[in-house]
């Protein structure tokens, strides 16, 4: 799905400092599963734990949101997402105090969003998208 995708809500340094040792991990860990010395089963969960950093750095660096012609993404715990149509989605509700979206579906389930650097924009885009259908 291509469109506007929006990062997790993180300040600078948080967002440097979970990199960072992310990163340390990286670097700790890759060798120790690359090296022959280490017994097997240990690599196994030494490159389980190589694939968790990966997962961080994507989920801290990447989009946990994202608007798209067809629908919305939330891909809050990487890999896993969950796409939503357009015509679904029966509302989007501020939640004052929080500042979250949550959106109700046409079933009545309701879901909220992570919170995003830019919640004001992807709100107009959300509502946007949605009145479109009734154009």
């Amino acid at each position: 799905m291509r469109g506007s995708g929006f990062r997790l809500r993180v300040s600078a340094f948080g967002r440097v400092w979970r990199t960072l040792v992310l990163i340390l991990g990286l670097l700790m860990f890759v060798p120790a599963t690359l090296s022959s010395a280490v017994p097997g089963m240990w690599r196994v969960l030494l490159g389980l734990v190589v694939l968790f950093c990966l997962a961080g750095l994507r989920i801290l660096w990447g989009p946990v949101v994202v608007v798209g012609p067809k629908g919305l993404r939330i891909q809050r715990n990487w890999p896993l997402r969950r796409d939503f149509l357009w015509y679904r989605i029966l509302s989007i509700d501020v939640i004052p105090g929080f500042w979250h979206l949550e959106i109700e579906l046409n079933s009545g389930e309701r879901v909220t969003l992570p919170a995003v650097d830019d919640l004001e924009r992807l709100y107009h885009l959300m509502e946007q998208h949605r009145s479109a259908l009734d154009a």
